[in-house]
């Protein structure tokens, strides 16, 4: 490598590095990454390579990869660096004026720390901040000129590690590819723009080579080719809150003498009580979550094979996703996780030597921070990014805008396919939605910069660009 690429490749990086920390800087204010009660799950995979029943071996691998089994430091600047860099990608294809990218850059991801949910998740130890890095991937990998093969060969081994990291990817990434083909037959037919068929066939072919990988891991430690050994106990959760699951064990004839059924009279109304309530089946059977799946699973096959069901809760999914989608509250669930708590007991075990600093973590003083106030901030930042794109739609098109109109679309869709997988399948929670939200102030950003103001984004005629399109003007 000539001198002055080293130069700027070194240039490069510690500039990422420089803003990555500043993305994922609730952890250095915290003392210790914040950690959620499935966390130590998490680690532990990255030790024994062997996935847990409810979730894939993506995050373990890359724990793995960037902890080197010693601290976990390393794994939360990953995710502030990851994050950063894609965020300038975009912003580098959205701005044609290569001056302005790190202005505009630093500006974005100042506006984002203090008014999204983007730190809450760079800094946490959980999987869940993948969850928008796969869109951010897809649209560059479909929609970016400026990459060249190195960002773009990163994009692509990037992708296949992080739809690899949480279960809600797999169905997100079909539906997202279905709407992608949706469109492509309604602009060009099924057989113009050989580009995009080759995007798309690499972006379904990544896929499923991540779900391969995910359910090798699971045929490896258990026997059983499957993405997930909890699918069935999910859906039995979700059909206990309309009633569904009730109806049917009150009306049907035991299967086989299910064990199941002797819980008919007394089910959970939430979702997530059937897994981890300690007077419902699971925990009073002393079950683990895949002996319960198995136990489930023919219950769940019966009640969705009848239309009167299946009816039933697809209105009961309408309704959940309508309502995942105001979950917008960051911060939910980081509470005070002590000695008996499985983080706890994870790092203690594992990484014996960050003990210290993870008792001493502003996080187990419950202290580090003032989730209302954030989170105010944050719900007003969306509304007003709300509001933004919707004038963006419904005014007439620009067509130096076509880029914003597409991201805009791409993150809408995918919020919606978050909230909708994440509440039919799993539960309603504002820890599965607001993890995507920080991709609706991204796009208002832009959209604002690229109008150069807000006061020519409302009056498009003092807009220079605008003007400079109007016959009548000089």
């Amino acid at each position: 490598m000539p001198m002055t690429g080293l130069k700027q490749w070194l240039r490069s990086l510690g500039y990422y590095l420089f803003t990555g920390m500043l993305v994922s800087g609730l952890a250095f204010v915290n003392q210790y990454p914040l950690v959620y009660s499935d966390t130590g799950a998490y680690l532990e995979n990255s030790f024994s390579l062997t996935p847990f029943d409810d979730r894939p071996i993506g995050y373990g691998l890359l724990i793995r990869a960037f902890s080197w089994q010693s601290t976990l430091w390393p794994v939360v600047l990953f995710q502030g660096v990851v994050a950063s860099w894609l965020i300038m990608l975009v912003v580098r294809e959205v701005i044609p004026e290569k001056k302005r990218h790190i202005t505009i850059h630093l500006s974005l991801l100042a506006f984002l720390l203090v008014c999204s949910s983007l730190p809450w998740y760079a800094a946490q130890l959980m999987a869940d901040h993948f969850t928008p890095l796969v869109l951010l991937i897809a649209f560059l990998l479909f929609r970016a000129k400026f990459l060249g093969p190195v960002r773009e060969g990163v994009l692509w081994l990037l992708l296949f590690f992080f739809m690899a990291t949480h279960n809600s990817h797999f169905p997100m990434e079909l539906l997202l590819s279905m709407l992608l083909l949706a469109r492509q037959w309604r602009v060009h037919g099924l057989r113009g723009n050989p580009a995009f068929w080759r995007r798309w066939s690499a972006f379904n072919a990544v896929a499923l080579c991540a779900a391969i990988m995910v359910a090798s891991f699971n045929y490896a430690a258990h026997g059983r080719w499957q993405l997930s050994r909890a699918s069935n106990v999910f859906l039995a959760g979700r059909l206990c809150e309309p009633g569904i699951m009730s109806d049917y064990l009150k009306t049907a004839d035991p299967i086989s003498d299910n064990l199941f059924w002797k819980y008919k009279d007394h089910l959970p109304t939430d979702a997530g009580d059937l897994l981890w309530s300690a007077d419902q089946f699971i925990q009073q059977e002393g079950l683990t979550i895949a002996q319960a799946d198995s136990i489930l699973a023919p219950v769940v096959a019966e009640i969705l094979s009848k239309p009167t069901y299946v009816a039933r809760f697809a209105r009961s999914s309408f309704t959940s996703t309508f309502i995942q989608l105001f979950q917008w509250e960051a911060g939910s669930g980081l509470g005070k996780y002590g000695v008996d708590s499985a983080p706890r007991r994870s790092i203690a075990r594992k990484m014996p030597d960050e003990i210290y600093r993870y008792d001493h973590s502003r996080q187990q003083w419950n202290g580090y921070y003032d989730e209302e106030r954030a989170n105010r901030f944050g719900g007003v930042a969306l509304a007003l990014s709300v509001l933004v794109l919707a004038l963006l739609w419904f005014r007439p098109r620009r067509k130096d805008l076509s880029l914003l109109y597409s991201l805009s679309l791409w993150v809408a869709a995918w919020v919606v396919l978050n909230a909708f997988i994440t509440s039919t399948f799993a539960v309603v929670d504002p820890r599965l939605q607001s993890r995507v939200m920080w991709l609706l102030p991204l796009c208002a950003f832009l959209v604002l910069v690229k109008y150069r103001g807000i006061n020519a984004f409302l009056r498009p005629g003092t807009d220079p660009d605008t003007a400079s399109m109007d016959p009548t003007r000089p």
